[in-house]
C-alpha cells in the first residue's frame, strides 16, 4: 500500500498523451525556434497539417511534441512559455548543457501527473527493476486501468533512460532516442530485460541544478516553521534525493555546498540526532536560481 499523493481519493493516473514516443533529440528545439520565430499566437491557431510541415514530423510525433513540452513545464496548452522554458530559449534551446537535462528529469519524474515516472523515482526503492514488475506494481494500485496502455507508458519511461537496440540486439542509428538517456540514471544489467537504477553520487549534477530542485521542492513542502528535515530531503516523494536517486552521502556533500555558497536562502542548523535542517529565510526567486545555472555556461560533461 502507498502513501503520499498518489494514495489521495481524488487522484487519477496519466498513462497516455505520448503518442508511444519519448521526446527525441531537436523536438525542443523545433518547437522553441518556432515559437521564436513565429510566435506562440500563431503556432496556436496553426492546424495540425500545418505543424506537422513547420516541425517535419508525422502527425502523432508532432501531437508529441507538444505533449513533452507541457510536461517539461515549457509551454502550456495553448503554446505560451513558461518562465522556464523562456529561460531555455535564451540560455540553451538546443539543449548542449548537460545541467538543461538534469532539470528536465526534474520537471517530469517530480510531476504528479506522470504517473509511472512519479511511481519508479519515488516510490519504488529497489535498484535493479524491469518492465512487467513495474506495469503489474502500476495494475495492482490501478485495476481499472488498461493493461495495453499501461504497458506502453512503461515501455516510453524505459526507452526516456535507456539506448534503443533494433530488432536483431544491435545498436542503430535510433538508439539515441532521447537526451535523458545521457544521464545513465537508468542502465540495461547483463540479464535481458532487467534495468539498474543508478543509486550513487551524480558527478554531472552541480549544486546549482540541486539548489533548483531543492528550491521548488520547498516551495511545495514548507510548514509555518519554515524548516524542512534531513529525512524529509531525503525520503520524501518528489525529493532532491528522491528524483536525483542519491544516496545520504551525496545529499549531505549538496547540502554542504550550499552551506558554503554565500548565499543566504537556505539556512543550516542541527536537528534531532545533529543532522541538518533547513530554514528557508526568505522567498524564493525560481527563476533567478535558474539563470545562475548557466552563468558559467560553456561546459558539458558526461555523466
Amino acid at each position: 500500500m502507498i502513501k503520499g499523493k498518489l494514495a489521495e481519493n481524488n487522484y487519477k493516473p496519466r498513462f497516455s498523451g505520448h503518442e508511444t514516443f519519448p521526446f527525441r533529440y531537436l523536438w525542443i528545439s523545433k518547437l522553441l525556434i518556432s515559437i521564436q520565430n513565429h510566435g506562440s499566437e500563431n503556432i496556436n491557431k496553426m492546424s495540425l497539417m500545418d505543424l506537422m510541415v513547420l516541425w517535419g514530423c508525422g502527425a502523432n510525433m508532432t501531437k508529441s511534441i507538444k505533449h513533452w513540452c507541457i510536461a517539461l513545464d515549457i509551454i502550456d496548452h495553448k503554446y505560451n512559455l513558461s518562465e522556464f522554458g523562456q529561460l531555455l530559449l535564451e540560455k540553451d534551446p538546443y539543449l548542449e548543457d548537460q545541467q538543461t537535462l538534469w532539470l528536465l528529469h526534474w520537471k517530469i519524474a517530480s510531476n504528479i501527473n506522470f504517473t509511472t515516472w512519479f511511481y519508479v523515482f519515488n516510490y519504488m526503492q529497489v535498484s535493479k527493476i524491469n518492465k512487467s514488475d513495474i506495469v503489474n506494481e502500476l495494475i495492482s494500485l490501478w485495476p481499472k486501468s488498461s493493461r495495453n496502455t499501461i504497458e506502453r507508458d512503461v515501455d516510453v519511461f524505459i526507452r526516456t533512460y535507456t539506448l534503443s537496440l533494433n530488432k536483431k540486439g544491435q545498436m542503430s542509428e535510433d538508439s539515441l532516442e532521447c537526451p535523458l538517456s545521457e544521464l545513465n540514471l537508468i542502465n540495461p544489467t547483463s540479464q535481458k530485460g532487467f534495468y539498474e537504477i543508478q543509486r550513487g553520487a551524480k558527478p554531472s549534477l552541480t549544486p546549482q541544478v540541486f539548489k533548483y530542485a531543492l528550491a521548488e521542492f520547498c516551495i511545495s513542502n514548507l510548514n509555518t516553521s519554515r524548516l524542512i528535515s534531513f529525512d524529509n530531503l531525503l525520503y520524501s516523494e518528489s525529493s532532491p534525493a528522491k528524483i536525483f536517486c542519491l544516496p545520504e552521502f551525496a545529499l549531505s556533500e549538496y547540502l554542504e555546498h550550499l552551506e558554503n555558497d554565500g548565499d543566504d536562502i537556505f539556512k543550516f542548523t542541527d536537528g534531532v540526532g545533529g543532522l541538518k535542517q533547513i530554514e528557508v529565510t526568505k522567498d524564493i526567486d525560481l527563476i533567478n536560481i535558474a539563470k545562475l545555472i548557466y552563468k558559467n555556461k560553456g561546459h558539458r560533461k558526461a555523466a
